[in-house]
This record gives C-alpha cells, structure tokens and sequence, in this order.
C-alpha cells in the first residue's frame, strides 16, 4: 500500500494544536534561560530581550501561519520550500538541505530540554546535581521515555498534549505568583547604577534576543504535523497566534515577577560562565523564599512535568520533517514507514529520539547558540522569500498576513541580526553544516541522475 493511499489520520483540532505549540514553547527553557538573558541585559532591560523576542516570534508566526494553510501537510518547512521552488529544480535542493539542517539540529533541541531536565531535578536530589555523569544519565533516560510515550497514534498523542500543556501553563502560573508575593517595584525596575538604558541594550540585546528566540520557538510545532490537524486552513493559523500570544504574556510576566522577587545579581552568570545555585533553580528558589520548602518541592515536580512536555511536543513536531521528505523521494526511504496500525511515522520517530540521545553527552551552553545559526538560513530566510514568491505569483493562501510585506520584513531583519549575534563558532556550524549539505545533495542527485544533472526528460545531462 503507497503512502497515498494510506494518509495520516487528521486527529488534532485547534485545542490539541495550541497545547503542542505551547508546550513546544514553554517547557524548561525559560526556567534555566532567566538568568542567562539577565546576564546579557541587567535589570529591567531583560525585558526588551522577551518583548522583541515575541515581537519576532508572532512576525515569524505569520510567515508560518500563511504558509501553512496553503500547504497543510507534514514536514512544515520541507513542504513549503519544495512546493514553492519546484519538486524537480531549486525547491528539491532547498527542501533537503532543510532536512538536513533538522537532523544536525533537532537532537540537540531535544537533549537542551532532556539536559535542563536533569538539572532541575538536582533540587530535589542535591547528589544528582553534584555529579555531571548523574546528570548525563538522567537526561538520556528522560529521552528514552519520551519517545516511548510518542510511539503511539495521533489521537492518543492529541489528548495527552493537551493536558501536559495544561501543566505547563501552570507551573509558569504557581512561579509567576510566587514571584508576586513579596514583589518590589523599586526593586524590579531600577535600572543599575552603572548601566544606561541604550548603552545597555547595545552591549547585549544580541545574546539576549537568541536566548529569548530559542525560549519561543515551538510555536510552529502545528505546521510542521499540518497533515494531522483538522481544518487545517483555519487551526494552523490560530493555534500559532494564540500560543504566541499566551506564551508571550507568561514570559514578560514572569520576567517582571523574578526581578521584584530576589535581586538578580544574586542569580546571574559568574565570571567564568556557570550558574550560582540560586541561578540553577531559580523558579524553586522563588517559591521556596515564598510558601516554604514543601510548596517548591511540588512546584519543581511540575516544572519537570513542564520541561517533559516540551520534549514531548518538539520530538513529535521533528519526527515528521524527514518522513514527509522521505515519502516524496527527497529523503532516505526508510524514513516513509508508516506504523500498521496507528499510522503514525514511525523510523522517523525512532531515528530522532535516538539521535537525541547522543547530543546528550554534551553540555547545555554549547548548543543554544549553534541550535540558533543552524535553523536560520535554511529555515527562517528560506521560508520568508517562499512566502515572498507565491505573494509575487499572485496565489492567495486561505490565511493571509497582516499588514503585508511588514511583518515578514521585520522577521527577515531580525533573523539575519539574530544570526551575526551568535558568535564566530556558532555562525561556522550553521554555514559548514549547509555546506556539506549541499554537497551530499550534489552527489546523491548525480548518482540518480536527477536535477540538476538531468534535463527535462530525465536524461543525465
């Protein structure tokens, strides 16, 4: 039986496709990445980082929402990039160098979330956040169940996502009004002493904007399974928007709460890069300081809850990338298997989560920069001049962008300054990593004989 004629079941509607936007979203990032956005923007001037962190996030958005009502399948980007510019010419060469990019990326996406998880829970075992090996292992077994939990069919998945977004939402919640009961404004909006407000966004709204953006991504996990979701024309656009706009919300609350509640200075990078103990638990800490060692103990077996539940989602969005590739030919074939009776992807799944496995041996710091290049150029521009095109050839999506071309240039701008903020080693990982996947496609299209070392009736040319 052909791919075609067994279809994936379309069995999320717009409440499962918001919960695994936001669960995608939220999970441990914010949670650990608190203290390092303070440590790039002191103070209150935090908060430009998470409102132009969302700004460029719902501009994004838009560029996701349109594209995926005019091609809901699974794959997201894949799908956009080869229906736009041409299953057989420059869209094939694009669509697998952006599957390419998701196997270098995506399991290192995972093990951030697999990695966070594992420190989160040295607050309750203090012995496990002593030991970097703990740590290590903790993190693979949490991979090992998340993709366990995901070997399953979609409406299963759907049901359960909804309620782990639940969770997630919150556990933000329990934080934010822990922040909130002994709250400072002076405390929380005094500019320090020593900073301006321009000079301090100039030094570091770059560092500060890719820790807020690797906070937000997730919001376009809907996309990326679009062949699962019902209605899809409508559902993709919304549920994009809303979770945006609630995770959004979350955030520069929480922000606001966490500077009233302890002085940030206290939690902030050291001179050598690591984290003080406060700053590894902080969200703990804040509810510790507020109702007492019990209440944070229970609020910490929800951020683990949380941070799970973002794995969970982010796993399930990666794991349909390389089977949409695979089922149009684009992709290993191996790739297309489809579970007998559940229907769903499920080598694609199987190959992802082990892969995540591996990143886990390495350390958080390392990849959040790395994860940011290696999405940008193939992913972010590449899909912005797709939706560049079809508004040139004159095709109307069912959802169309606010205010356009506005809000896909201001996502354009933002991405390419995102990019040139990363970091000489992390702008190299996302450019060579292209490069050898452009080369790798060269070879494999001259070995097949396909484009562009074939003319039009598929003769080597």
């Amino acid at each position: 039986m052909s791919l075609r004629d067994a279809p994936l079941i379309r069995g999320v509607g717009l409440r499962g496709a918001v919960a695994i936007n936001a669960i995608s979203m939220i999970g441990i990032g914010p949670l650990i990445t608190i203290p390092l956005v303070l440590g790039a923007l002191h103070g209150p001037l935090s908060l430009a980082g998470w409102i132009l962190g969302a700004l460029l996030a719902l501009c994004d958005g838009l560029v996701w929402a349109e594209l995926g009502s005019l091609y809901p399948c699974s794959g997201g980007t894949y799908g956009y990039l080869l229906e736009i510019f041409g299953r057989a010419r420059f869209g094939r060469l694009l669509a697998f160098l952006f599957v390419w990019q998701t196997i270098f990326v995506a399991p290192l996406n995972q093990a951030t979330g697999y990695i966070g998880f594992a420190n989160y829970a040295g607050y309750l075992f203090p012995a496990l956040g002593a030991s970097p090996l703990a740590i290590k292992i903790v993190a693979i077994a949490v991979g090992v169940v998340t993709l366990v939990a995901l070997y399953r069919g979609i409406a299963t998945i759907s049901k359960v996502g909804t309620w782990l977004g639940v969770v997630a939402v919150g556990t933000l919640l329990c934080v934010i009004v822990a922040s909130y009961a002994h709250f400072s404004p002076h405390q929380a909006f005094a500019l320090p002493p020593h900073d301006s407000f321009w000079l301090g966004l100039r030094a570091g709204l770059g560092q500060a904007l890719i820790i807020a953006m690797y906070d937000y991504l997730g919001y376009n996990q809907s996309s990326c399974i679009g062949g699962e979701v019902v209605n899809p024309a409508k559902n993709i656009p919304r549920s994009i928007l809303i979770a945006i706009a609630l995770v959004a919300a979350l955030y520069v609350t929480m922000q606001i709460g966490v500077l009233g509640a302890i002085p940030w200075q206290s939690f902030v990078p050291l001179a050598d890069g690591t984290l003080p103990p406060l700053g590894q638990h902080l969200a703990s800490a804040i509810v510790e300081r507020s109702f007492g060692v019990p209440a944070a103990a229970v609020v910490t077996v929800l951020i683990l809850v949380t941070a799970f539940a973002s794995v969970y989602g982010n796993l399930l969005g990666y794991s349909r990338v390389p089977y949409a590739a695979a089922a149009d030919g684009v992709f290993l074939r191996p790739f297309a298997h489809v579970h007998g009776e559940h229907r769903f992807p499920d080598v694609a799944l199987v190959v992802m989560g082990l892969l995540a496995l591996v990143a886990c041996l390495f350390t958080l710091d390392q990849v959040i920069n790395a994860l940011t290049t290696g999405i940008v150029l193939i992913q972010s521009i590449a899909q912005i001049a797709a939706l560049a095109t079809i508004r040139a050839r004159g095709i109307r999506a069912p959802y169309r962008m606010w205010l356009y071309p506005l809000p896909a240039f201001v996502a354009l701008v933002g991405w390419i300054y995102v990019f040139a903020s990363a970091g000489n080693a992390a702008i190299a990982y996302g450019v060579v990593s292209l490069l050898v996947g452009a080369a790798v496609f060269f070879v494999r299209a001259r070995v097949k004989r396909e484009w562009p070392f074939a003319d039009a009736a598929g003769t080597q040319t």
